[in-house]
């Protein structure tokens, strides 16, 4: 059973440095793009404070967001919008989840990032150089109070399925593998039940 893991080994070593570079607000952060310290094109994002690269996808996970995005976009209703590899904006962090599933039109987010009160979903698709990263970002989901965080893992070809946020913490998920459908449940009414194998590229 997987578990939500703490903060991985290099935001705790820079967190417990005094030498290194100091932690950013969101709003500090934003200003780093709008003064050309940080270029549109680089992909960054904010993880409780630290700017952090995003990890190069491999084919794998690229491909397994392509049948995400393609496979749920069929099903979701024209009052929820989905966003693909987009930053939501959180207390200290501006992650930028897989799949994140929001509430309202498009046109909502055309002056600001959904905040946790606008989310109903978060999906991360992990693979064998990023699970322990989406793990944590799932811990940072938490604390946000995000409802429920699905981490597709391309490795053991299942969907962890992490719902009831408290304290912090998700509840033990719900794992689903090849042959089982995920419920996906939007503001508690079930939209559409997924097939897993629909969610992963090709092993």
């Amino acid at each position: 059973m997987s578990t939500l893991t703490s903060k991985p080994k290099i935001l705790e070593r820079l967190a417990n440095d005094p030498h290194s570079i100091r932690r950013f607000s969101v709003a500090e952060y934003h200003k780093l793009f709008e003064i050309g310290v940080i270029r549109p094109k680089e992909r960054v994002e904010l993880i409780d404070g630290w700017v952090v690269k995003k990890t190069p996808q491999k084919p794998p996970h690229a491909s397994s967001v392509t049948r995400v995005v393609r496979r749920v976009g069929r099903v979701l209703p024209e009052d929820w919008t989905m966003r693909i590899q987009a930053p939501i904006t959180l207390a200290e962090s501006e992650p930028e989840p897989d799949v994140t599933l929001a509430r309202g039109e498009e046109h909502i987010y055309d002056a600001r990032h959904p905040k946790p009160a606008d989310i109903g979903v978060l999906m991360e698709v992990g693979d064998s150089t990023v699970l322990s990263d989406r793990r944590y970002k799932g811990a940072l989901y938490a604390q946000a109070k995000i409802p429920e965080f699905w981490l597709i893992n391309v490795v053991t070809r299942r969907v962890e399925v992490y719902t009831k946020p408290r304290a912090g913490k998700y509840q033990k998920p719900v794992v689903y593998a090849e042959g089982e459908d995920v419920p996906l449940i939007l503001d508690g009414v079930k939209i559409a039940d997924i097939p897993v194998s629909e969610l992963l590229a090709k092993s």
